[in-house]
């Protein structure tokens, strides 16, 4: 089993992987996908913090509603039982 992963490993794509690393243009290259990667990273989480800003705002509104249809419907029981 370890000598199967060491093959891998140490196969031809370490020597690609070593290759990209030891170059300049290839630590460049490699920079620039992380900056990427980390920019889409922060752009997704901006994207979920307002996702989460609007749900939460709409559940807010929501129970607000209900809670005043309640209060709307036990003042009109109350008042309905008082004159009777």
């Amino acid at each position: 089993m370890f000598e199967e992963l060491f093959e891998i490993v140490a196969g031809p794509w370490a020597l690609v992987a070593l290759a990209v690393v030891a170059l300049p243009a290839g630590r460049k290259a490699i920079r620039t996908v992380a900056r990427e990667a980390v920019r889409a990273g922060i752009a997704v989480g901006e994207s979920a913090k307002d996702f989460y800003a609007e749900l939460k705002e709409e559940a807010t509104d929501v129970v607000a509603e209900v809670k005043a249809e309640r209060k709307h419907a036990v003042g009109k029981t109350t008042t309905h039982k008082s004159h009777e």
